[in-house]
């Protein structure tokens, strides 16, 4: 790899779309109707933007909506469960299904879908897509003429993909790395469409350290105004531990030795980014690595520059560990149905209850109208779903737990990627002996409240 090799850069593409909106905002100001930071959406995007508490709804702002704190939670399970070719529009008017964990700027909720909407909302207000917008408004004034908006389109053209970096994630059962697929979602654009190198990114952090234009100057002060305080994310990977980190709209924003530092971080299977800076110093990091684990040796490199270039001695810290949540997903891998049924299970009674029907009496289309659909079918007496042609392609397999209870087992075969993930699953069956839903626990935030997928077919 070297200084223009091609990442999927992740989540350090909602700072560009923040900075989109910047200049929308600048754009507006002479007009008849201006638009302002605490813009409702439901404003802009009238009938698709329709949350799952009406308040939620008219509430939510341009700001509430960059800095996750709409209080819709993360629901990143209908971003996998999706098909690659759903339209932006679609994906936001599917919010209206999700139930809301929270009431709006009460808590920090890292939220992709939110950025989808701004995304949304930008394409309506510029009459193009976000991309074209990217590429006229921020990337081509910077000079940063090798970024692209689609990873599949850079896979496809014969002249970028022998740059594009093939993403990997370490199988501890088999000491092997296994290849990652890349990102598949064509409505996931502003949340972390982007693709680029770590050379093109230095202009960018040069354009937001020294103030410079496309960004205007009012424009870099709101973009780094913190808006939301995180008191407690366990998934943060970033700094050392202090008592709150806090996000602006973009860019998470901490300090070291008394001196604010702007960074934000990006993952996808196979992909870790890290991007940064300290403007009182005039000092920026980009770092992109082909693992999503490379983040914490990036934390640790970053903050061993930050204690050379300062003149300190180094601040004792713990970063460069795997998170709490990394290390449940990778016992998550390696965990096998039985101990997944224990754990989700604890209480089960000893015999198992039989299930109410004949496996094959459950095998259908269930359908969700944010998490799509799933159809189960017998194969070899388990229930299973084939969903290689989504957003992640991956399987569901089934196993029974007592009752109408049951385990979801949704992964990759080795060969595809890595996910690997067990849900608890239950189906309700009518009085005539039919089951007529499939309710799966896919969203932690909603401390148990199942998303409940009708039967179709």
């Amino acid at each position: 790899m070297t200084t223009d090799s091609l990442f999927s850069t992740c989540s350090t593409t909602k700072a560009f779309t923040a900075a989109a909106m910047s200049l929308a905002i600048d754009d507006s100001r002479n007009t008849e109707s201006p638009l302002r930071w605490d813009t409702p959406m439901a404003s802009i995007l009238r009938d698709d933007f329709v949350l799952g508490k009406d308040y939620n709804t008219m509430h939510t702002t341009i700001e509430d909506a960059l800095s996750h704190r709409s209080g819709l939670s993360t629901h990143d399970a209908c971003l996998s469960l999706a098909h690659p070719q759903r339209s932006l529009r679609e994906a936001v008017r599917n919010l209206r299904h999700l139930p809301i964990a929270y009431a709006p700027r009460t808590i920090f909720s890292y939220n992709n879908n939110m950025y989808i909407a701004v995304s949304h909302a930008l394409e309506q207000i510029e009459g193009r897509t976000l991309g074209e917008t990217l590429k006229k408004r921020i990337w081509d004034p910077l000079g940063m003429n090798d970024t692209y908006f689609s990873v599949t389109g850079v896979a496809e053209d014969p002249s970028l993909r022998p740059r594009l970096v093939q993403g990997y994630t370490w199988d501890a059962d088999t000491e092997t790395y296994i290849a990652e697929p890349y990102m598949n979602d064509a409505a996931i654009t502003g949340a972390g469409a982007m693709v680029s190198s770590v050379l093109e990114y230095t202009k960018w952090l040069r354009a937001i350290i020294y103030q410079k234009g496309p960004i205007s100057p009012q424009g870099h002060i709101e973009l780094l105004k913190p808006r939301t305080v995180i008191t407690d994310w366990e998934e943060l990977v970033g700094p050392p531990p202090v008592p709150c980190h806090l996000y602006a709209l973009g860019w998470f924003v901490s300090s070291y030795r008394g001196k604010p530092l702007y960074w934000h971080s990006g993952s996808f299977a196979g992909f870790g980014i890290m991007v940064g800076f300290v403007p009182s110093n005039g000092f920026g990091f980009a770092m992109m690595g082909n693992t999503a684990n490379a983040r914490n040796a990036q934390v640790e490199v970053y903050m061993h520059l930050l204690d050379q270039f300062t003149g300190g001695p180094g601040i004792p810290h713990s970063v460069g560990q795997a998170t709490e949540p990394e290390n449940r997903r990778m016992k998550a891998r390696s965990e096998c149905m039985e101990e997944a049924i224990k754990r989700l299970y604890p209480s089960l009674p000893d015999p198992a209850i039989p299930h109410a029907l004949q496996l094959s009496q459950y095998a259908g289309r269930y359908e969700h109208p944010a998490y799509s659909s799933i159809t189960l079918s017998l194969r070899n007496g388990c229930l299973v779903a084939d969903l290689l042609d989504r957003a992640v392609p991956s399987l569901i397999t089934l196993a029974h737990a007592s009752g109408e209870f049951f385990v979801a087992h949704h992964y990759q075969p080795r060969k595809i990627g890595s996910l690997s993930g067990y849900y608890a699953t239950e189906f309700i069956v009518g009085s005539n002996g039919i089951a007529t839903a499939m309710g799966m626990d896919v969203e932690p935030a909603l401390n148990g409240e199942k998303m409940w997928f009708g039967r179709k077919c």
